[in-house]
């Protein structure tokens, strides 16, 4: 067997044959035999036979994880090949964290460890998983049906600065032994990223102090309060009792025996509301047995509202005017984005500047490793790429952080490794063009067969790129019916009525509302388009908005309202105006040229419904395309009818039906010129001839998986938080909500909207655009905006089992404030909670119980079972009445302090340890 080390000079140099390598005596040596080691381990790369390893010979060093590299990291050799220099490792193969040894990436599930006393990891019971002790580390490690694993480690806002440089290395032994975590990151207490927050979907509870305390200090507990704040994922934190921590937008509960009162602010949107009793009922019935009564109240009924103040410890006055923090606010700030390519520690010389906005797929080098700076308030991401160098991924977090130094960042930002192929949407939305791959496995294909017919084209320029139709791809049509079409033109502050000849000819220089009804039955759905046209002020384009949603309201809110910009109609407004549409040019139209001329260009808008689009312009050579025909009018009545090389014969038979509209008298009277072969005659008509376009280059966007973003208004600004895995009741009927699918936008408004809210919607989008940190122009997105209870199925279908009455609002709140009152009916909070084990059990002194050989007839799981009622008092500093009174948590913790727990020895049996890498220094 053959290792070798590659050198960034000179490449890889084999080893010499005549010496026996530490690697070849370590795999002879027989009491290191695989067949005594986990199955794990024997398939691990540690183990590699001759036959699979191939020393790399080329002249350019390798950028992919190199055999000896991912040796070096696991075991402890001694290399004395002159002129290779190895950094000696802390620990070899016989030491791995015996917390670690089943870990395996086959059997997926959320496996969660809390680090206690000095250095000992216990794994994280099935109740206690979404509680955190504020002073403790804590490691997360999901692994998904396809083997894919996401690692995090948490840091309390109290734990010691020796467990959280601990519980870091820990967190590098876990992600070498999985052979590198997708996602990576390290979290802080407060500022999770939607990576690690996405893992509890019940939400995260932070609980007072550590796992084990002094006796004095954990004896010590009384009510203690939780405040909610977040969105999907919501986070409740410990505090004290106290009127200051009520906020009027905001939810708490107040956790107390044998009761539990959640109570709601007057201005807690209604997603919220439901939240917080959802987790008040996860507290009983995780730390309290299940038994106690949970009391729903709101701030809107004064009785018990007063009656709830009571309770609290002291007698400051509460005042609506204090803010509500929300963590996970991820709206941009003034900070601009920039990209780093990273290659070392040094900030200044090994993280030069790679990209700024806007962003593209292909800055990203699958060799290299990338820092994505976006400012001290967001989650920072570094991507490694799928043949980055093994030092690279081990060494990311620690770069991370030595760039959060350099900048001033706050230690508390969350930093995010993410491996090539694994990105989570709050990365991939920073990108203008980015694409989803289509497999991780396989090349991707052009061709289509029976087996895979069910494929559609997703990418509208990449082709390789494809997507199941039924996910993301929609032509976005309307449904079919009688229907009755009505159009203005927007004169002013005026609307003129069009006559039914004069439907489908607009003027680029002016708006147009179109009012569409569709007769389905007995339900009508209405839409409302309004179409600006290229030549139309900035200015007037916010006023037409304002206009159309005043004409919604007069209509009950019961209207689809779509933004149509000039030469971006959708099919289904041409289909509504006779799928043909006539755009005369405003500098054009009414005051001809010199030479009294007009030319209209004729292009196929929509092939599948034969859709015309009819443009007037310049009678100049730069007008004309190559794949559309023309009709040029003289002012001696003459008709010449000019088609390009590429344009089509509907095209071509169009132009001469258009004849008939713009000069009925040359009907019948016109010439054909072709491309390439125009007579001396048209020329002269055309000018000095120039270069014209070959095709119609309209920049379309791809469409990429939904986003849904909740909007806020505040006092002076608008703000955004995405949603992230979206469901129906996410959607709140007092909210504004944008679904964004990158090259569509629907603006959502709840039917209990404020309508001082509700006429900030335009504002709204425009932020939003704006802000937007891929960099998208506003012409290239179509917006739709919607009302509740008037949502098409093109909007519904992105929202799994959407039904009538699963929008978070008024009856829902209701619906589940009277579950719990059914469930408190069904609670006795009366029940003795003591545990009558301990009745007939040999009591034996504390003294006793603390030794290590205990009495054979006590368990030692169960050691407060052996103590007398004074005994077991003086040791856990609570009679049995009310011990058994506290949450589960407490009771452990205060077992724990009075070293009545059971601390198991969770010794490895094949003594195994592997150490993460040493992070403080670089070789």
């Amino acid at each position: 067997m053959s290792a070798c080390r590659e050198s960034p000079e000179t490449g890889a140099r084999p080893r010499s044959r005549a010496r026996k390598s530490d690697l070849d005596r370590l795999c002879d040596s027989p009491s290191r035999a695989p067949s005594a080691l986990p199955d794990r381990l024997v398939k691990s790369p540690t183990f590699v036979s001759e036959k699979t390893y191939k020393p790399y010979n080329s002249k350019r060093p390798s950028t992919s994880r190199t055999y000896l590299s991912s040796i070096s990291n696991h075991v402890d050799l001694e290399l004395r090949d002159p002129g290779v220099k190895v950094k000696p490792e802390k620990s070899s193969l016989m030491d791995q964290e015996p917390a670690f040894v089943d870990v395996t990436k086959d059997i997926p599930g959320l496996t969660v460890w809390r680090l206690e006393g000095k250095s000992r990891l216990v794994v994280t019971e099935d109740r206690d998983i979404g509680f955190f002790h504020e002073g403790a580390t804590y490691i997360a490690l999901q692994i998904n049906e396809d083997g894919e694993a996401s690692l995090h480690y948490w840091l309390g806002a109290f734990a010691s600065d020796d467990h959280k440089t601990l519980i870091e290395d820990k967190a590098h032994e876990l992600d070498r032994i999985v052979t590198h975590a997708a996602v990576f990151t390290r979290e802080n207490q407060f500022h999770e990223s939607s990576c690690f927050m996405r893992l509890f979907l019940d939400g995260i509870v932070y609980i007072e102090s550590k796992p084990k305390t002094t006796v004095s200090r954990a004896s010590v507990y009384a009510k203690r309060m939780y405040r909610i704040t977040g969105r999907k994922y919501i986070r409740a934190a410990c505090t004290e009792p106290s009127l200051e921590v009520l906020d009027s937008e905001a939810a708490c509960i107040l956790d107390g025996f044998p009761r539990m009162y959640v109570w709601i602010g007057r201005h807690c949107n209604y997603a919220l509301r439901n939240k917080a009793i959802h987790v008040a009922k996860r507290i009983r019935n995780l730390q309290r047995e299940s038994i106690a009564h949970i009391i729903v109240v709101d701030e809107r009924d004064d009785g018990m509202n007063e009656a709830f103040k009571k309770k609290l410890h002291n007698n400051t006055q509460y005042s609506d005017q204090i803010p509500c923090q929300r963590p996970g606010n991820t709206t941009p700030e003034d900070h601009s984005m920039i990209m780093h390519r990273i290659t070392g520690d040094h900030v200044m010389y090994n993280m030069p500047e790679a990209a700024k906005p806007p962003f593209f797929q292909r800055y990203l080098v699958q060799r290299d490793c990338y820092l994505m700076d976006r400012g001290p308030r967001l989650p920072m991401y570094v991507w490694v790429g799928s043949q980055a160098h093994e030092n690279e991924i081990l060494h990311a977090i620690k770069r991370g952080k030595t760039f959060c130094q350099h900048k001033q960042y706050p230690e508390v930002i969350p930093i995010c490794r993410i491996a090539d192929d694994s990105e989570p949407n709050d990365f991939k939305k920073n990108f203008y063009d980015w694409r989803e791959k289509d497999t991780k496995h396989r090349q991707l294909t052009k061709l289509y067969s029976i087996g895979n017919i069910e494929r559609a084209l997703f990418s509208r320029r990449d082709r390789r790129t494809v997507a199941k139709k039924n996910e993301l791809w929609s032509s976005d049509t309307l449904p079919d019916g009688e229907d009755e079409t009505e159009i203005w033109k927007i004169e002013g502050d005026k609307m003129v009525k069009l006559d039914n000849d004069q439907q489908g000819i607009f003027n680029n220089g002016n708006s147009y509302i179109v009012l569409h009804r569709i007769q389905i039955g007995s339900f009508t759905q209405q839409v409302l388009y309004y179409w600006l046209g290229s030549k139309l002020e900035n200015d007037n384009q916010d006023s037409v908005l304002d206009l159309v949603l005043s004409m919604n309201k007069t209509l009950n809110n019961q209207c689809i309202v779509i933004r149509v910009f000039d030469g971006r109609e959708p099919a289904h407004l041409l289909s509504i105006l006779g799928n043909c549409l006539i755009i005369y040019d405003r500098d054009l139209g009414d005051t001809p040229d010199v030479r009294g001329s007009r030319m209209f260009c004729i292009h196929e808008h929509d092939p599948d419904n034969c859709s015309m689009r009819v443009q007037q312009v310049p009678v100049c050579w730069s007008s004309l395309n190559s794949s559309a025909a023309y009709v040029l009018h003289t002012s001696t009545q003459d008709c010449l009818l000019w088609y390009g090389q590429k344009s089509g014969g509907s095209e071509r038979e169009y132009a001469k039906q258009i004849l008939g509209y713009i000069s009925p008298l040359s009907k019948h009277d016109y010439s054909i010129v072709t491309e390439g072969k125009e007579p001396k005659h048209f020329c002269n008509l055309m000018g000095q001839k120039q270069n014209y376009p070959l095709d119609f280059q309209l920049e379309v966007l791809d469409r990429r998986p939904p986003r849904l973003v909740v909007c806020r208004h505040e006092t002076d600004c608008i703000s955004f938080e995405s949603i992230e895995s979206f469901q129906q009741e996410d959607l709140c009927e007092n909210e504004i909500f944008i679904l964004d699918l990158y090259d569509q936008i629907y603006v959502w408004t709840g039917s209990q909207v404020k309508d001082d809210l509700r006429r900030l919607t335009p504002i709204c989008l425009k932020r939003y655009i704006e802000t937007d940190p891929a960099g998208r122009l506003d012409e290239t997105i179509s917006v739709w905006f919607l009302t509740q209870n008037n949502e098409p199925d093109s909007f519904t279908k992105f929202f799994p089992y959407w039904t009538i009455n699963g929008i978070s609002g008024e009856q829902s709140y209701e619906l589940c404030r009277k579950l719990v009152r059914q469930e408190n009916v069904k609670v006795d909070i009366d029940k003795e909670m003591i545990d009558r084990t301990y009745v007939g059990k040999t009591k034996y002194s504390y003294k006793d119980l603390l030794k290590k050989e205990l009495p054979e007839d006590v368990n030692p799981q169960h050691k407060e079972h052996n103590l007398s009622e004074k005994q077991f008092r003086e040791a856990v500093k609570y009679p049995r009445d009310q011990f058994y009174r506290l949450p589960v948590w407490k009771q452990e913790q205060l077992f724990k302090s009075a070293r009545l727990g059971h601390t198991s020895s969770s010794e490895n049996p094949y003594r195994l340890r592997i150490e993460s890498p040493d992070l403080q220094n670089d070789a």
